[in-house]
């Protein structure tokens, strides 16, 4: 049988979300009929492993990608980019670009992307001129605009994709409250995903505790669910202080470890409101879950977030304005 598309990309049991997505992605490909080969690194459950560091999975996807009718390469630079490592860099470069060269129909998927610094370095300029060959996926407008402005590129060509494309039916809420153990009669606020300065999560324990000062805590509850995925002292100094900002909180929890997506849709599944108060984000796959579970969301303004934001969502600028909406959200439902 032909190869109707190939992956690459992170894999479970891999803790990551792009490996999640790129998991559903293949699930709803193969039950519509195609025929998927996924490429993932070592520690993912992909048909075919290989080191993802240097463009070995892009040299590989050169090899395994002769007569498949399409290429999907989930990009995010930490993914493919040993940090520190020059050489590594420029050969990982050069293996993107051999890729969308050697296969045309090979689209890059652009979870996240970092503004070159400086421009000429070699492994920015050879990534620079493999992005501009190659076809191009966002998951928002204000994510593709933002990639060519600090690109410096005009696109060839690319799509919007539905970050939203996939995601499970979940369990109803009284079945996903009762499995976590959550009355029904609280008001649960859920903030999730891997722990670092950037999601901000302690943006939103803080302004809980404001709306509580304000309206009281009685029958509510804020818990950040989720874990430090890399290890660095920022992060995990941030882990601490989020932990540390959560006990003294009343009605605040910080459960720190690593659901898996089923556990993960339960959270979200069982939650009045998501919460994310990133700092700074592209696109989120905890919102798009949100969104297809129907569950609302406060949303930041960062990045292309509004733009991803639903009809029920809303969305903030600033600790003031959610804690506004904190103590508003809490009136409404006493009322």
């Amino acid at each position: 049988m032909t190869v109707a598309v190939l992956l690459v990309a992170p894999y479970p049991p891999r803790p990551d979300g792009i490996g999640a997505y790129a998991a559903t992605q293949a699930a709803l490909l193969r039950a519509g009929g195609e025929d998927v080969v996924v490429l993932s690194p070592p520690d993912g459950a992909g048909d075919v492993r290989v080191p993802f560091f240097g463009g070995r999975p892009f040299l590989r996807a050169v090899r395994a990608g002769r007569g498949v009718e399409r290429i999907v390469v989930h990009f995010q630079p930490s993914l493919y980019f040993r940090p520190r490592r020059p050489v590594s860099k420029v050969l990982t470069s050069l293996g993107l670009l051999w890729l969308v060269l050697r296969r045309p129909q090979t689209e890059v998927l652009v979870h996240e992307s970092d503004p070159p610094r400086p421009r000429l370095r070699p492994d920015h300029f050879l990534l620079r001129r493999a992005l501009r060959r190659a076809s191009l996926a966002f998951h928002t407008d204000a994510e593709r605009r933002r990639f060519e402005t600090e690109q410096r590129l005009r696109l060839r060509s690319f799509r919007l994709v539905d970050h939203t494309a996939g995601v499970p039916a979940p369990a109803s809420r009284a079945e996903a409250r009762d499995r976590l153990g959550i009355e029904p009669g609280v008001r649960l606020y859920l903030c999730a995903g891997f722990v670092h300065p950037a999601k901000g999560f302690e943006r939103a324990v803080r302004a809980f505790g404001e709306a509580a000062q304000a309206s009281g805590a009685e029958g509510r509850r804020l818990v950040v669910v989720g874990a430090v995925r890399e290890p660095r002292p920022e992060n995990l100094a941030y882990a601490e202080r989020l932990r540390e900002l959560c006990e003294r909180t009343p009605g605040a929890a910080f459960v720190d470890r690593y659901v898996d997506d089923d556990e993960l849709d339960l959270w979200i599944a069982a939650a009045d409101r998501i919460v994310l108060p990133y700092r700074r984000s592209w696109s989120s796959g905890i919102l798009a879950r949100a969104r297809a579970l129907g569950t609302p969301a406060l949303v930041s303004d960062a990045g292309g977030l509004p733009e991803q934001a639903g009809p029920g969502d809303v969305v903030f600028s600033g600790e003031g304005e959610l804690a506004r909406l904190f103590v508003h959200d809490g009136e409404a439902e006493r009322g």
